[in-house]
């Protein structure tokens, strides 16, 4: 339990800092913060039909099965008033390329859920995301990654440099002792690559009020009940179009890459969202289900903004048809600079209703963002 334990108390800080080195700051910072963020109290269950009532309160559900699973998984809530209808789980075919692909989903619970039950074959865990022990976080709040190139048309119209601005590790909260084993290995060691991708996902789970701590719940889900050690995402982006900074890429103070980006010489870090596809593919994850309905305005030109910094940094065409070349094997899948999960998967994200406009709303918008 050493690597659950590390990171305790009001006094720890953020990542390596708990285990007797010191970080540098990520990223030039735009505000610095000493935050105090719930631990995680996750409670999991390995697997089986049935009810299952937690010993605390739970916010969210995570489930995970094999991909080659058969049956179609559903699940539903007890509450006081009883059990719920059955809802469908909208799974992601996801992993780290060294490991076996995994289909997982995040549940939020209805307020007041005393139990749930998940049929279909899954090992799921409960995660309560607000009574945990105060961790606390100190260092830059938020950090930017700019745009050399001003061929670009911001989103008010005039010419400049787009930027992003990102939610650091630290200012969302990222526990880092997920990050490593009880003897201080670091679980995912970062690996670089040549940009050629970008991908586009949904988490699939209904948003709350604090959009940080859904954020921390797909965190866990990935670093600890799937084993990677870290999200699997480089970037997210919540309902009001902030952006949060994802898989961890080094003390460089630069998120996502190896070093300052440059056209053609953007390496990014190997993450873990588009399974055997994960070699310089950046993962841009929307937060909430869009699989009905689509992203707020806010979330959609959030994006167009980031995939259009992206694109100016690494020097990627959002406009070409690509070749995606696997960097270990050679193998060469036709394909889009920007793309959708399941442009790469058999996967519904990043949900039905969005998919269905994500030319026109955000592919379209991105390519006549060039001046």
């Amino acid at each position: 339990m050493r690597r659950r334990s590390f990171l305790a108390g009001s006094t720890a800080l953020t990542g390596l800092t708990a285990l007797g080195a010191t970080l540098p700051a990520r990223g030039p910072a735009l505000a610095d913060t000493a935050l105090e963020i719930p631990r995680v109290i996750a409670e999991p269950f390995p697997g089986s039909d049935g009810l299952v009532r937690p010993g605390t309160p739970f916010d969210v559900v995570t489930v995970t099965r094999p991909v080659t699973a058969a049956t179609e998984p559903e699940i539903r809530f007890e509450t006081g008033a009883g059990l719920g209808t059955w809802e469908p789980l909208h799974l992601h075919t996801s992993g780290r390329d060294d490991r076996e692909p995994v289909s997982s989903a995040v549940v939020r619970a209805p307020e007041g859920a005393t139990g749930y039950e998940v049929r279909g074959g899954a090992r799921t865990s409960a995660l309560n995301l607000s009574d945990g022990e105060a961790l606390r976080f100190d260092g830059p709040a938020r950090t930017s990654l700019s745009a050399p190139d001003d061929g670009y048309q911001t989103l008010g119209g005039s010419s400049g440099r787009p930027s992003v601005r990102f939610v650091t590790r630290a200012g969302w909260g990222a526990d880092e002792s997920y990050r490593f084993d009880d003897e201080g290995n670091d679980l995912w060691p970062a690996e670089f690559h040549p940009v050629q991708a970008l991908t586009v996902h949904h988490t699939a789970l209904a948003g709350s009020g604090d959009h940080a701590a859904d954020v921390r719940a797909v965190y866990h889900l990935h670093a600890v009940q799937l084993a990677w050690g870290d999200i699997g995402y480089h970037m997210l982006i919540d309902p009001d179009g902030t952006v949060y900074e994802g898989r961890h890429s080094g003390e460089d103070r630069v998120p996502v890459f190896s070093e300052w980006p440059r056209p053609g010489r953007a390496a990014s870090v190997t993450a873990g969202h588009a399974y055997t596809f994960n070699h310089g593919n950046i993962g841009v994850c929307l937060l909430g289900d869009f699989t009905d309905e689509l992203p707020t305005q806010a979330a959609r030109d959030s994006l167009v903004n980031v995939l259009r910094v992206l694109c100016s940094v690494t020097g990627l065409d959002p406009a070409a048809e690509i070749e995606y070349v696997h960097p270990g094997t050679g193998a060469a899948t036709p394909a889009r600079t920007i793309s959708r999960h399941r442009d790469w998967l058999d996967t519904e994200c990043p949900g039905n209703a969005f998919s269905a406009v994500f030319d026109t709303e955000i592919r379209q918008r991105v390519v006549r963002g060039r001046a």
